[in-house]
């Protein structure tokens, strides 16, 4: 399985409007796929200050490369990457995209509901 990681520096004077649109353009084609799993996006939350500029998000779970390479000849055909790349931060330059192998997740061993404890190292 592949998780399709794409961030973007979206610059404040980008109306919350455009930002819903090209995000719903995105889950769209998204939802087009049929090897999609799983689709999310938004902005980022306040936390770690470690953002770099980037200000959105998606992820997209995709059975495999093929899948994933689908979806971007979707936003190819509707020039909603063209659209996402114009709103970013320097184009291109704005935008980072990873993708990364998932077959193998490691989750936590089922405990108690007790609250985890986490802590910088």
């Amino acid at each position: 399985m592949i998780r399709h990681i794409v961030l973007l520096q979206i610059p404040s004077h980008v109306s919350e409007e455009k930002i819903a649109k090209i995000m719903g353009q995105l889950e769209t084609a998204a939802l087009a796929v049929p090897g999609m799993v799983a689709f999310c996006g938004g902005a980022k939350r306040p936390g770690s200050g470690l953002s770099q500029g980037f200000t959105h998000a998606v992820n997209i779970d995709f059975v495999d490369e093929a899948a994933r390479d689908v979806y971007l000849s979707e936003l190819d055909h509707d020039r909603v990457g063209i659209r996402l790349s114009e709103m970013t931060e320097g184009g291109l330059g704005g935008i980072l995209i990873m993708n990364i192998n998932i077959d193998e997740i490691s989750t936590p061993e089922k405990r108690s509901d007790k609250k985890p404890e986490l802590r910088w190292v």
